[in-house]
């Protein structure tokens, strides 16, 4: 939390905040009158002071130096906290209203001062969240998308240090998936899921077409290959039975790329030829990455899997096989070995597409097995220890 140490009183402050938009007028030869200023003062209305000097004096100060501007700034900060809540609020509100204005106008030095605003206010106070989405939002507008993928790091923590509401989460949520649409789909969609999770049966509705948007980022990024998390939304489910036919369709189309393989894949598509087109995907691109999922799902079911039935489940030549194995170690599907001798590929390790009751009951058996190896392990060591071995020597005669 950022500090600051008053050297002057509240009273000393405020005047010299009168001093410097006096000095910054003058040297612009702009006529300032500090009558109303000092009325307000002389009323102790210090709020209604600050909050008429940030929105009639901003647009003078914003054209100075970054030092001037900064110093402006810290002082409303160093008094801003001697006011009331209420009072806090509305300031705190002007200030964000005047640094975001005009993001592309000395965008840096506005997110600094942002930032210290943000740090001006408790790490569990619920108006950082106000600060952070407007802070974010200009960050964005001026292209300093960096610093706003930096600062979704800790979002959740912070978010419920925040005690931030359903409808706050939502915001930001969806304003930062937003911002990264086109600049990094995965964080993007990332957010756009958590978005998503806020929502319940009764409001699931409203949020058709972010889960309509969700379950076509599912199969269009390429790096995406688990996304059966979905089918655990309440708002994705809402669409299996919307009476949006493009709906339903798109949930059933999503649910194949989440459990299912290519088979399904092709089957659909004979029933609907053109759906792929209406919604922005191409045919290629989906054959491309249900052929990987199926050989994940292939792979994961046997430690060694032979090319004729990679071939057979993928509808491929034989002599294509390596090549798509080689593709999926490359995405990090599978790590695996090929054996061209006995034209057969040994898995070390597989990505399960799904976890459901029958993958929890195949990790059991497996733990079972492990445990029953360490048990016959640990008998051998015993065994070893608590034998009697007699020592030889040697006798020359």
């Amino acid at each position: 939390m950022t500090t600051y140490i008053d050297l002057s009183s509240p009273e000393e402050l405020y005047i010299d905040l009168i001093n410097q938009v006096a000095s910054i007028k003058k040297k612009r030869s702009v006529e300032f009158n500090d009558t109303e200023y000092q009325r307000l003062l002389g009323e102790q209305r210090a709020p209604e002071f600050l909050s008429k000097l940030i929105t009639s004096e901003s647009e003078f100060i914003l054209k100075e130096s970054d030092k001037e501007i900064e110093s402006f700034f810290n002082i409303i900060l160093t008094v801003l906290h001697k006011l009331e809540n209420e009072a806090i609020n509305i300031i705190s509100q002007k200030i964000r209203d005047v640094l975001s204005a005009s993001p592309n106008e000395k965008s840096n030095l506005k997110i600094k001062l942002l930032t210290n605003l943000f740090n001006s206010f408790s790490p569990k106070s619920p108006m950082r969240y106000e600060v952070f989405y407007v802070l974010v939002k200009l960050a964005s507008e001026s292209g300093n998308i960096e610093f706003v993928k930096y600062q979704t790091n800790n979002l959740d923590t912070w978010l419920d240090d925040w005690s931030a509401s359903i409808p706050q989460k939502r915001k930001i949520y969806k304003l930062i998936s937003t911002i990264f649409k086109e600049k990094n789909s995965m964080i993007s969609h990332k957010f756009l899921v958590k978005y998503l999770n806020t929502f319940n049966k009764e409001d699931a509705g409203e949020a058709q077409e972010e889960s309509v948007r969700a379950c076509i980022e599912s199969i269009s990024l390429q790096e995406l290959f688990q996304s059966d998390y979905l089918l655990d939304l309440v708002a994705i489910g809402y669409l299996e039975t919307s009476s949006n036919p493009k709906h339903k369709l798109t949930y059933e189309l999503m649910k194949i790329f989440a459990t299912e393989q290519l088979d399904s894949f092709i089957a659909f598509q004979s029933r609907n030829p053109s759906f792929l087109t209406d919604i922005g995907l191409k045919e290629e691109d989906c054959l491309q990455k249900i052929r990987l999922l199926s050989l994940a799902t292939l792979t994961s079911e046997d430690a060694s899997v032979s090319y004729a039935s990679i071939s057979k489940s993928l509808q491929i030549d034989e002599d294509k096989v390596e090549m798509w194995v080689i593709d999926a170690i490359a995405s990090d599907l599978i790590d695996a070995k090929l054996d061209q001798l006995n034209r057969v590929v040994h898995v070390n390790s597989s990505t399960q597409r799904v976890f459901n009751k029958a993958q929890w009951t195949q990790l059991g058996l497996r733990i079972d097995a492990w445990r029953s190896s360490v048990k016959n392990l640990l008998q051998v060591i015993d065994t070893a220890k608590t034998t009697q071995i007699k020592p030889f020597y040697w006798q020359s005669r």
